[in-house]
């Protein structure tokens, strides 16, 4: 099967890690040119993945007029997305951004017209969803393997040390930098949105960030499902993993994922006949930004928007950009009428 033509954005950094360890082994994307504004990133990958000299561009509308090419990766800050995707769709191009979707709201809705517009692919490489433990908790509460769905919470802790990046000075770095996997995997597990979201944010006193890495989060999911959020990016201790540690409650038990590990917890009033139960995890063809690299190209073969297209990620983007009007405001905030209509 002949590969799709790609066109990355963003190449030092974060960007490196896409351009040396995930394109390179995709089974259906070639590099045909990269993107950066620093001189010295475009050489340090160029050489790493043998891109010529005349395939090394300082603007993404430079490589678009000189370069073929089905789509565009951009892994670069959220405030140039919305460029990224007019010249994209412009120049009829599938576009895969990282996330965040992009920095406002409005830009992320003008970014979802513009790929319908075009009749263009557009895809958030929201990874955390494509983990076995994803998946497999998907399926569980979709089967009722512990009974109905009531209720739920995650925690995450881990003491992020971004001094001299632009993430320590950054307003709810926490809420903005990194809630945004967790609730794009809240809707993934669930398979609910988010329809309010009440949130309280805080700076321990011990805090080495400028503004508030801590917040407490309540959410209200379709059909009244309810659940809760507790971080700080602060908070040195035990730590939780990168993907949190997550309980579901359910009528007849709980499934819990923590540390890696999936399990079904059961047991009969005053934890009479308590039972634990750890299920085989799936076995995923793609994980991670390979998988969301994949998802695109199968979405441009078959013309069916992927799990995380940027229409579906509206709700999940959505949901922080509430919440941090929320925690400004102190007061819940409809994420539906945030969002708005599309």
């Amino acid at each position: 099967m002949e590969k799709f033509r790609l066109i990355q954005c963003g190449v030092g950094g974060f960007g490196g890690g896409w351009v040396r360890d995930v394109v390179p082994g995709s089974p259906d994307f070639q590099l045909a040119a990269i993107v950066d504004v620093s001189d010295e990133a475009l050489k340090n990958a160029g050489e790493a993945v043998d891109i010529p000299a005349n395939r090394r561009f300082k603007s993404l509308a430079d490589a678009v007029k000189a370069v073929p090419a089905d789509a565009v990766l951009t892994v670069t800050p959220p405030t140039v997305h919305v460029e990224h995707a007019r010249i994209a769709f412009g120049n009829g191009l599938h576009l895969i951004t990282e996330k965040p979707l992009a920095d406002t709201i409005a830009s992320a809705r003008e970014m979802v017209k513009l790929a319908s517009a075009a009749d263009k692919q557009l895809v958030v490489s929201q990874n955390y969803r494509y983990k076995p433990q994803v998946v497999l908790l998907n399926r569980l509460l979709r089967e009722k393997a512990a009974g109905e769905f009531g209720h739920g919470h995650v925690d995450f802790y881990i003491p992020g040390d971004f001094t001299g990046s632009f993430r320590e000075t950054m307003e709810f770095p926490l809420l903005v930098d990194m809630c945004i996997h967790h609730m794009d995997l809240l809707r993934a597990i669930t398979g609910k949105n988010v329809v309010s979201v009440n949130v309280m944010s805080f700076r321990p006193k011990w805090s080495w960030y400028k503004h508030e890495p801590g917040l407490k989060m309540l959410l209200e999911l379709e059909d009244g499902a309810v659940f809760s959020y507790s971080g700080d990016w602060s908070a040195k201790g035990r730590c939780t993993a990168w993907d949190g540690n997550w309980r579901f409650q359910c009528a007849e038990g709980s499934l819990l994922w923590e540390d890696g590990k999936v399990s079904i917890g059961r047991c009969e009033t005053w934890m009479r006949n308590y039972s634990i139960q750890y299920p085989d995890l799936p076995q995923m063809p793609f994980e991670s930004q390979k998988a969301t690299l994949h998802s695109l190209a199968e979405a441009i073969r078959t013309g069916i928007p992927a799990p995380t297209s940027g229409k579906d990620n509206l709700n999940s983007f959505g949901t922080v950009m509430a919440a941090v009007a929320s925690a400004k405001e102190r007061r819940a905030v409809n994420v539906l009428e945030f969002v708005g209509a599309v």
